[in-house]
C-alpha cells in the first residue's frame, strides 16, 4: 500500500495525485496543513528532512520530490504508460519556472490574506511551531505587510512566457502528443492554479483548448482539493486590475 503525505492545496502534491489517479492506484491519505506548519513538525522531519510535500511512502521507504515520485510511480505501475519524449522538458519547466511564479503570487493573493485574517494569538500559535526563528519572523513580517504588487506582476509575466511556450509546443492534442501523458501531468497544476487565481484569460490560442481539456480530465478533477479543503481564491476585481497592470 502507498501512503501519500501531501497538502490538498500544494501544486506539487497535485501533480502526484494526478499520476496516482491515472494509474488507478489506491493510496492512504496523510494530509498535512502547510498553513499550520505541520510539514515542519519533528515527526514529519524525521520522515522527510527537507520539510516539504509531497512524500510518498511505499513498502516503508519514503520517496521525495514530486518529479522523482512521478518517475517512481511510472516504473512501479508502467500501465498505463505516461512517460514520453516531452516529459522531462515539462517536468523541469514546472519545477524551475512555473512553481516559483505560482508560489509568489499564491502567497500574495491566497495565503497572505488567509494568515492575515487570523488574530495575533492564533498566528503566533502557528509561528511558534516553526523550527527556524529567523524564518518565522520573516514570515510574520510578510503576512502583515501590504500586498507586493511587484511579485504579482513578475509572476504574471512568467505565466505569459510559459503559455507562449505551451502554444509553440502544441503540435497535437496534448503536450505529450496524441495521448495524455506525463508532460501534461507536469503542467496540470499550472492550469488548475491559474484558473483558481482568476487568470484563465492568460490562456490563448491552442493553450486555451489544452487547458480546458486538462481541467475536464477525470484524473485531474479527482486530484483537485475537495471544497472543504480548498483555499479561497482572490477577489476577481483585484485580479482584473493586476492582470491589466501586468499587460
Amino acid at each position: 500500500m502507498i501512503e501519500l503525505w501531501h497538502e490538498w492545496n500544494s501544486v506539487h502534491s497535485f501533480k502526484v495525485r494526478v499520476v496516482l489517479a491515472e494509474k488507478g492506484v489506491a493510496w492512504i491519505d496523510r494530509r498535512l496543513e502547510l498553513l499550520k506548519f505541520e510539514h515542519l513538525s519533528a515527526d514529519y522531519l524525521r520522515l522527510n528532512p527537507n520539510g516539504v510535500v509531497p512524500t510518498l511512502v511505499h513498502a516503508g521507504i519514503p520517496v521525495f520530490e514530486s518529479t522523482q515520485i512521478c518517475h517512481y510511480l511510472e516504473k512501479l505501475h508502467p500501465i498505463p504508460r505516461l512517460s514520453n519524449q516531452q516529459a522531462d522538458k515539462w517536468l523541469a519547466a514546472f519545477d524551475s519556472l512555473a512553481h516559483p511564479a505560482i508560489r509568489g503570487i499564491s502567497f500574495q493573493l491566497i495565503y497572505r490574506p488567509l494568515l492575515g485574517s487570523l488574530d495575533t494569538a492564533e498566528l503566533e500559535k502557528r509561528l511558534v511551531r516553526h523550527p527556524n526563528p529567523v524564518r518565522a519572523d520573516a514570515f510574520r513580517q510578510a503576512v502583515r505587510a501590504p500586498v507586493d504588487e511587484a511579485v504579482i506582476a513578475t509572476s504574471i509575466d512568467s505565466f505569459r512566457s510559459l503559455i507562449d511556450d505551451i502554444n509553440t509546443s502544441l503540435s497535437s492534442r496534448w503536450l505529450s502528443g496524441d495521448e495524455f501523458g506525463l508532460a501534461d501531468v507536469a503542467m496540470a497544476p499550472f492550469a488548475e492554479r491559474l484558473c483558481h487565481l482568476g487568470l484563465a484569460a492568460l490562456f490563448t490560442g491552442r493553450s486555451r483548448a489544452w487547458m480546458r481539456q486538462v481541467l475536464d480530465r477525470e484524473s485531474v478533477q479527482k486530484s483537485a482539493a475537495p471544497p472543504e479543503f480548498r483555499s479561497p481564491g482572490p477577489d476577481p476585481l483585484e485580479v482584473k486590475r493586476w492582470l491589466s497592470g501586468a499587460a
